[in-house]
């Protein structure tokens, strides 16, 4: 039995261990997979493509006709000598210089919007996969800090109950350290559901199976200076997509008042017969269409084209504010982030590093209690956590701060 066991293990063991390897992914790859895998961004990728096709359909030249005229039909005994004459020929449309032009045209921004669209979504989708990938990183640094408080509250412990057996320490001390035990691995428990969560929301951003491993390669300290961010802001409203959005609608509403305008103006036809009893001679035709009935929908056509240019006018104005209000809301957010961190990192951290290590020797010597540990050890431990809680935060904000503006509907 055993070595049927061996054998089982050779051949499966190997194959088993392979899909349990977890795939290392830096911020800017997962971003990139990300783009790759989500649904919503292909499906915008194939409205381009079909706006491109929408658009050679609506400025294509109408179809050719190719009629068949029979003259000269007997349809009564009165005239029995009638001949019978049978035209062949081809009749094409053209509309008035200029229309299929504009539609092309009119077709072409609807197709750029699409494209703008496109982009706007996959900042959205970064900052959402930034925010979700920083989340995990978060949690992870929350439970190596928690195991790590876990495996020193151990070591108080052991202490403690040494000196309780030698009376010098009440047992209300160990009372208090194992509280702080069961605490802290409360604390484990929850960091490790969330953390659970998290990596399943990310690997949901990914196109991946929810339990599926990964190993983050973005460390949570790694940061943009703010400083940079004054200098892109300019660059990227001019490249805002959302804002191109609102501008595009403006020009594209300018182009249905010139179609409605070309619209009023006539058609034309020309054709081409060949006669069946002269083969030889061939026959001209020309004619036009002219809306002379259709002035309802002709004056229909220009309100809604200076209807659609006033909208798009107010939508224009009305995406700006939004996005300067957001940007600069954003902006502070950020500021106010990282100063919070460098709070942390030009004292805090350093300060609480140097008492915790000072209070343990004091412990193994005997001129601290462990009451007094207890207390300056979980004020270490909180500052730790709101470090990286800090940290979190600034990688949060700045990912917000890329999408600000791009999220006005």
């Amino acid at each position: 039995m055993s070595f049927f066991m061996l054998i089982l293990f050779l051949l499966t063991g190997p194959a088993q261990s392979d899909n349990q390897q977890p795939l290392s992914l830096s911020v800017e790859q997962a971003v990139e997979m990300a783009y790759q895998k989500n649904y919503s961004i292909q499906v915008l990728a194939q409205e381009i493509e079909g706006l491109k096709a929408q658009t050679k359909i609506d400025s294509a030249w109408p179809d050719t006709e190719i009629g068949v005229d029979v003259a000269g039909l007997n349809f009564s005994q009165t005239n029995p000598q009638a001949e019978k004459e049978i035209s062949f020929g081809l009749t094409q449309i053209l509309p008035y210089p200029g229309k299929l032009k504009l539609k092309s045209r009119a077709g072409q921004t609807l197709e750029e919007e699409a494209r703008l669209n496109l982009e706007r979504q996959k900042i959205l989708l970064a900052a959402e996969v930034k925010k979700v990938y920083y989340r995990c990183q978060y949690l992870n640094r929350t439970l190596n800090t928690l195991e790590k408080n876990l495996e020193l509250l151990e070591e108080i412990q052991k202490n403690a109950t040494a000196r309780y057996a030698l009376s010098t320490v009440p047992f209300t001390d160990i009372l208090r350290v194992r509280l702080e035990t069961a605490r802290t691995k409360n604390d484990l428990l929850e960091a490790r559901r969330e953390q659970t969560s998290a990596l399943a929301e990310l690997n949901f951003l990914l196109g991946r199976e929810k339990d599926a491993p990964l190993y983050l390669t973005t460390s949570l300290e790694d940061r943009t200076e703010t400083e940079q961010l004054p200098g892109l802001a300019e660059k990227k409203k001019v490249q805002s997509p959302n804002l191109q959005i609102a501008r595009l609608r403006q020009a594209r509403a300018e182009i249905m008042g010139q179609i409605a305008d070309k619209n009023r103006l006539p058609d034309f036809s020309l054709g081409l017969f060949s006669p069946s009893k002269r083969w030889g001679a061939a026959g001209f035709s020309f004619g036009l269409s002219y809306p002379l009935f259709s002035r309802k929908r002709l004056t229909g056509e220009k309100e809604l084209a200076v209807a659609e240019k006033q909208k798009a006018l107010i939508e224009s104005l009305a995406a700006e504010r939004f996005y300067e209000s957001r940007k600069n809301q954003a902006w502070n957010e950020v500021r106010q982030a990282e100063q919070q961190v460098r709070i942390f990192e030009e004292s805090l951290l350093t300060d609480t590093e140097t008492e915790i290590e000072k209070a343990l020797n004091d412990y193994r010597l005997g001129r601290l209690d462990s009451l007094g540990l207890l207390d300056l050890f979980r004020n270490a431990s909180l500052v730790k956590l709101e470090y990286f809680r800090a940290l979190y935060l600034y990688q949060t904000s700045l990912a917000d701060w890329e999408k600000a503006g791009e999220d006005y509907e």
